[in-house]
């Protein structure tokens, strides 16, 4: 599952986690995208899943599309979109089952540049990860790559009908719906790093959570957002046109 920050991503990485036959990968090229780009790499922590001394991408790679622990019959991973890098080989995208998660920009945005400025950063330092210009040409070369059109999940049709969004979901990839998916223990994870590292913050309201809920509400667009915001939402009306209803 590819997606943008602030798409819900880490919610549904929850709900898969749920399942007990499914290995778990939280962002596995993490570390490779913020040492390139800001140098992060003294409080990014990987997955547990993923030795520390092995972080190249033909290795992260090899596991990710590797054979599977005992009692594992298939991986979720959730990746951001602007992790994977122009100059990695994505050739392996043809072996497993891509599918990219959509969130309004006017929605994603805003609630990124709250959790950015409450982390302390300015929106100058925090514009570039927003990441659907990277979003929407992952889309396209995938595509170009299967032949056909990766699933497109809505996560604001998700919450709106979680049981029966999953439902299809899981039918899309050929898996069976667990009920265990609908919710969780809060702060209780086995894969999902963010402890002591700068992802406490931006994923405060999902750490504390029990499941999906939706909420509908005003959303404030300050001046500064505006640019970026007229700049995204093209691309999420694109992949909007092929969602999974």
């Amino acid at each position: 599952m590819w997606a943008c920050p602030r798409t819900r991503s880490t919610a549904i990485t929850r709900a898969f986690e749920q399942i007990d036959d499914c290995m778990v990968y939280d962002e596995p090229f993490i570390h490779l995208s913020f040492i390139d780009k800001i140098n992060y790499h003294n409080i990014i922590k990987m997955s547990k899943h993923l030795p520390n001394a092995d972080k190249s991408y033909a290795n992260i790679v090899k596991k990710l599309i590797g054979d599977l622990p005992a009692g594992k019959s298939f991986s979720f991973q959730k990746h951001m979109s602007f992790h994977l890098l122009p100059g990695f080989d994505k050739s392996w995208l043809s072996k497993v089952k891509n599918c990219f998660l959509i969130r309004n920009p006017r929605e994603t945005v805003v609630s990124y540049w709250k959790a950015r400025k409450y982390a302390g950063f300015s929106w100058e330092n925090s514009e570039h990860f927003v990441g659907w210009e990277e979003h929407y040409r992952l889309f396209k070369e995938i595509e170009d790559l299967t032949a056909e059109k990766p699933i497109v999940i809505d996560s604001e049709e998700l919450v709106k009908d979680p049981r029966g969004y999953f439902k299809k979901i899981c039918c899309q990839l050929g898996i069976d719906f667990s009920e265990k998916m609908l919710s969780w223990t809060p702060e209780e994870t086995n894969v999902l790093s963010w402890k002591n590292s700068i992802f406490e913050a931006f994923r405060k309201d999902v750490i504390n959570s029990s499941g999906f809920f939706h909420e509908s509400k005003k959303i404030h667009i300050p001046d500064i957002l505006v640019p970026c915001i007229n700049k995204c939402m093209p691309l999420y009306e694109e992949m909007y046109k092929h969602r999974l209803q």
